[in-house]
């Protein structure tokens, strides 16, 4: 109870945080810092990070035959920052993109390796019925300007103003307001456990592809930019090898395996390491339950969205997503949703075997 007192406070301040006076915005919070933890001088040639160090997982790279020859016919180029300056478009922040430099998808987002040991993460397209369109949307949705900088907004609207019909400029608030909510998402667990989430930049994205014909394909789309860490998904230091028993129909179609952690796959990793590890996972878990009781919210967390980094066997959060409750669907053996997501966790840490 005191974990969960603790947690109720914080969501208090947070929550009493938007009406005090003197107190920087939202958006300036969240940008406090990102200069720096993303600077990187186009100068100097860093060496890259060896490509069997990062952390992808190549079944999610995989497309099937439409998308590859999309790809192929319209192939990726660049992206560009695009804001509002001297009363029109801006574009800075040019982002060099291949085909060869794409290392994985989810749900929501390409992610494209860059240069410079960064990564860039491209929206795409998703219809307002996704279920990530909630309460969090419908609270971005009424207040832009909470969570939108002011050349952003400016921005939508000198795009609205450049379109036919109101089913156009509902396209850009649109795409302007997903953009908010992404900052929303990452905001909700960067004020909880702001050391194990990597830093993220959120910005509005112009992506370029190259045509046959010579025209460029152009897309406005939210993005975000984060920094490329060396290190593993954690289904990549999942060792299966003990089958979960279930009806034979969910065995032959849709196989569980017991969840073991594999300390050698990557080297022997000190038990104090594991410790840390094993204490940042239930801070995950705490924050899961406090979300999930006083928010209503599922923080949508998989094995894809967590890496261990090497050689440092540190926990870094680098995907944010959270759904209302009443969009998830109860399994029989949890009512309650977040519950699987907690067992998974549970599960992985139990195999560390410290005690």
């Amino acid at each position: 109870m005191a974990k969960k007192g603790r947690f109720s406070e914080f969501g208090d301040a947070i929550r009493n945080f938007w009406n005090s006076p003197g107190i920087p915005s939202f958006i300036e919070i969240l940008e406090k810092g990102l200069d720096k933890e993303l600077f990187f001088d186009p100068d100097r040639a860093d060496s890259q990070i060896p490509k069997e160090d990062l952390p992808i997982d190549f079944r999610l790279r995989q497309s099937g035959f439409a998308r590859k020859f999309y790809e192929k016919l319209f192939p990726v180029s660049h992206v560009f920052r695009i804001t509002h300056r001297y009363g029109r478009e801006f574009l800075d922040n040019f982002m060099p993109l291949a085909s060869e430099n794409y290392i994985g998808r989810g749900s929501y987002k390409f992610v494209y390796t860059l240069p410079w040991n960064q990564v860039v993460k491209i929206g795409k397209s998703k219809l307002p019925s996704d279920p990530i369109f909630g309460s969090l949307y419908k609270e971005v949705q009424n207040n832009l300007e909470r969570y939108l900088k002011t050349e952003e907004i400016g921005l939508m609207h000198h795009l609205q103003k450049s379109v036919w019909g109101e089913s156009k400029r509902d396209e850009i608030r649109f795409k302007f307001a997903r953009l908010g909510l992404e900052r929303l998402h990452y905001w909700k667990l960067k004020s909880l456990i702001p050391d194990l989430v990597l830093p993220t930049r959120f910005f509005m994205g112009l992506r370029f592809r190259r045509s046959p014909f010579g025209v460029p394909v152009v897309t406005l789309t939210p993005c975000d930019n984060q920094n490329l860490l060396p290190g593993k998904h954690l289904k990549e230091f999942i060792r299966l090898n003990e089958k979960v028993r279930q009806n034979p129909i969910q065995d032959a179609l849709f196989p569980k395996w017991k969840l073991n952690f594999d300390t050698h796959r990557f080297g022997i990793i000190n038990k104090s390491k594991l410790k840390k590890i094993a204490l940042d996972f239930h801070r995950v878990i705490e924050v899961t339950r406090y979300l999930a009781s006083e928010e209503k919210l599922i923080f949508d967390i998989h094995s894809e969205n967590i890496i261990i980094t090497i050689p440092d066997f540190e926990l870094k959060i680098f995907d944010y997503h959270v759904f209302d409750e009443h969009l998830y669907e109860p399994s029989k053996e949890n009512p309650s949703p977040e519950v699987d997501h907690i067992n998974l966790i549970k599960e992985f840490v139990s195999s560390f075997e410290l005690g």
